[in-house]
């Protein structure tokens, strides 16, 4: 029974220190003619997870969604991402724009945090269009420890 103890104390001990990249999230803009480009710099989210980003317009009202997606399952640590969208074809005049995370909790359950809220200005014009990406993390807390079978379940259970 003492071994078992001592196993699962090294699992959490790695676990905790590969579960999460430190993020300093920053969130920028650059206005154009007619367009809007978000750049949100060390995005917190799951590291196995796909950043969707959609974007919803009313009159001069943006909302803003980065929502995690995944192709198999959610593994167990945090990575920073840098997200970014470009919005065109606005009209110009003062936008009051909001920024959203999302979060999968489980099953079909989400949970979502405002990051923030800003008031741009956009003059010109141009054609309609949205363009969005994600950068995964490069670094990880994973690079500390020995690539172990043990360590790799830990980190993609």
């Amino acid at each position: 029974m003492r071994c078992f103890i001592a196993v699962l104390a090294i699992s959490a001990a790695m676990f905790s220190a590969a579960s999460a990249q430190e993020c300093a999230e920053e969130v920028t803009f650059q206005i154009g003619d007619g367009t809007i480009s978000l750049y949100h710099r060390e995005a917190r989210f799951n590291c196995c997870a796909w950043i969707d980003v959609e974007v919803t317009q009313e009159g001069h009202d943006i909302e803003i969604v980065e929502r995690e997606r995944f192709e198999i399952n959610p593994c167990y640590c945090l990575c920073c991402f840098d997200v970014g969208a470009t919005i065109g074809g606005l009209d110009p005049g003062e936008y009051t724009v909001e920024l959203w995370k999302g979060y999968f909790v489980n099953d079909d359950v989400w949970t979502y945090e405002l990051v923030g809220t800003w008031v741009l200005e956009v003059d010109g014009h141009s054609d309609p269009f949205l363009e969005s990406y994600y950068i995964p993390c490069v670094e990880t807390g994973a690079d500390e420890f020995p690539s172990t079978w043990g360590t790799i379940k830990e980190l993609y259970r």
